[in-house]
């Protein structure tokens, strides 16, 4: 019984990165994507992944494997198409942070 919800959980974390992953595959949009952020939590899933090996906990196995693969793809798409926006967030400006020049965004080609 157990086992099942934590399947069921380890489903609903695969669907939660399924907007980010058809948004940048899709738009070719790495607008508001922290490459930094997405970097940590695959670190993070290595790391705990690690962990749930060594103690053999299938669950925790699966959703770190889950969880390192959709940083993964995140990470490749986001560096593949840094820099660039869809229509729909270059018309909503990003908030710019003081500390950092603002880097120039290119359009995505719909041609």
């Amino acid at each position: 019984m157990f086992e099942f919800l934590g399947v069921a959980g380890i489903a609903i974390s695969m669907l939660a990165y399924l907007p980010q992953v058809v948004h940048l595959a899709r738009e070719h949009c790495s607008a508001g994507v922290s490459r930094r952020a997405w970097a940590m939590w695959l670190v993070s899933s290595l790391l705990v992944g690690t962990l749930a090996v060594h103690r053999g906990d299938l669950v925790f196995i699966l959703l770190q494997i889950s969880s390192l693969t959709s940083a993964a793809v995140i990470l490749t798409l986001a560096h593949r198409y840094r820099g660039m926006v869809c229509e729909v967030h270059a018309l909503r400006p990003l908030p710019r942070q003081p500390d950092r020049p603002r880097a120039p965004l290119m359009l995505r080609d719909n041609s």
